[in-house]
């Protein structure tokens, strides 16, 4: 395969992996969706299924989507800017590839047949984790060679996706530092760092997040000045501040200084009020280039501008220490995770989807706008509200938890109210299936079309005139001002 065809393989190969990743992650929250209805619960019983294998399987594929979905949008950029691969490319990325397939496909079988670590985010055996780091470190070897000593003079999206590449590489091995017997014998430090790690280790797919939406809505809007603003580098920053705090509002309840709970409060608000700003800005961007015509890709990044809007507050609700304090362990901080996940990350990555399937059919001189339908678009809103009737029941499951658990005495066991116990199953799996149907609808349109052969553009032999130029010196003064 010759260098240019490689990097187009690339970024179709993880786009493909990335929409395989969230049909299982979708399979496996429909059927805990469904477990949780109290009836149903002995069913799955009885096949040998419950939560101690579909919500690992559930997280582990949830976040394999996003970091997939994001590995497609930098080959894209690679793309442009790499030039052909070279040999030493080719075979990292065959490596890569084979890695993550094989711990992709092992950890579902052996998560369905009990082998599991009994983690938070890494509940799979440890063999995959080294398989994931290989592949890793091939995907950063790779990038880093393209970039090399231009790293800081790129716009921004390409320093957050290189700060990302290494947090995650250190985060994901501080994972697995309870496999060291010394802090697996301590089970307060190993709650710490298993928390502090799990927190950075969304900083990490969160950097990767933001500088896909910084280099689509580049694309999109065709003005790279935004990515060279304030707002893009205070966004980098305390995004990057937030990695190494964000784990606070897990770690309340053990002890620990109260100005570390202060700390990661304050800074976790100022990561979202700036992204909220970033979003919206960069909405008003692609909006004002979109010349009247309405697109799938820009329908998605609408939703996420509401979804950062919305998290603000739910992020208010579990990050102030004494409210933490009566809603941590409940669906409130599930509901919160999916608003994110869902409402943010994912209408972020399945723009960037669209926007790439509509570059490649149009590369091939197909029809671009073969995913800018009404249909489409009725799909992305009709998931939005369906998620949002989901993150809401989940908050209010939660909060009549949490006040109704402060009223038993300690050491009492917690009983919850009979209409809660009665609706919580039904309604998280009635809203949950819901959102599981706009999903396969959108992906009945995403998932055959990226197996689809593309014609192979020779963008490398142009790359240094597709890319945007670096930005001099002064010419980011002019644009922060």
């Amino acid at each position: 395969m010759s260098g240019a065809a490689s990097r187009q393989y690339a970024t179709v190969t993880f786009m493909r992996g990335s929409f395989v990743a969230l049909s299982v992650a979708l399979a496996a929250g429909l059927l805990g969706a469904l477990y949780s209805i109290p009836a149903l619960a002995p069913y799955f019983q009885s096949i040998g299924l419950d939560l101690r294998q579909l919500r690992p399987i559930h997280t582990t594929f949830a976040v394999a989507w996003i970091f997939l979905a994001g590995a497609a949008v930098v080959h894209r950029f690679l793309e442009e800017y790499g030039g052909p691969a070279s040999a030493g490319d080719r075979l990292r990325l065959r490596v890569q590839v084979g890695a993550w397939g094989l711990a992709g496909a092992g950890i579902v079988v052996t998560l369905l047949f009990r082998v599991t670590s009994g983690r938070e985010y890494v509940g799979f055996h440890p063999l995959f984790s080294a398989l994931i780091l290989a592949g890793w470190f091939c995907y950063l070897w790779n990038f880093f060679r393209v970039v090399g000593r231009r790293f800081w003079r790129l716009p921004i999206y390409v320093t957050m996706w290189g700060v990302a590449f290494i947090l995650f590489a250190w985060t994901f091995l501080e994972q697995h530092a309870y496999l060291l017997p010394g802090v697996f014998a301590d089970p307060v430090y190993d709650l710490r760092i298993q928390w502090k790690a799990t927190g950075s280790l969304v900083g990490s797919f969160n950097l990767f997040v933001y500088g896909t939406i910084y280099y689509v809505g580049e694309r999109i809007s065709r003005d790279s000045s935004y990515c060279q603003s304030r707002t893009a580098y205070a966004l980098f920053f305390v995004g990057l501040l937030n990695s190494f705090t964000n784990f606070g509002h897990h770690s309340y309840h053990l002890p620990q200084r109260a100005a570390v709970n202060w700390i990661s409060f304050v800074v976790s608000m100022t990561e979202i009020i700036i992204l909220t700003r970033a979003v919206w800005d960069l909405w008003c961007v692609i909006q004002a280039r979109a010349e009247g015509r309405q697109s799938a890709a820009r329908t998605s990044f609408t939703a996420a501008k509401w979804w950062t809007v919305a998290i603000l507050f739910s992020a208010v609700l579990i990050s102030i220490p004494p409210a933490n304090a009566i809603i941590h362990g409940t669906y409130v901080v599930t509901g919160h995770a999916m608003g994110a996940t869902i409402g943010i990350d994912t209408m972020i990555l399945l723009g960037a989807a669209f926007w790439l399937l509509a570059e490649l059919f149009g590369d091939r001189g197909g029809d671009p706008v073969r995913f800018d339908t009404a249909a489409i678009r009725r799909s992305i809103v009709g998931l939005n509200l369906a998620v949002a009737a989901l993150v809401v029941w989940l908050h209010v499951a939660g909060l009549v938890t949490g006040f109704t658990r402060m009223t038993f005495a300690p050491g009492e066991t917690y009983v919850p109210p009979a209409w809660l116990g009665a609706s919580s199953g039904v309604v998280f799996a009635v809203t949950g299936g819901v959102a599981v149907v706009f999903f396969v609808l959108l992906l009945r349109k995403l998932l055959p079309a990226s197996f689809e052969r593309f014609v192979v553009v020779e963008r490398g032999a142009t790359s240094a005139a597709a890319s945007p130029p670096p930005a001099s010196d002064t010419s980011r003064s002019a644009a922060r001002r």
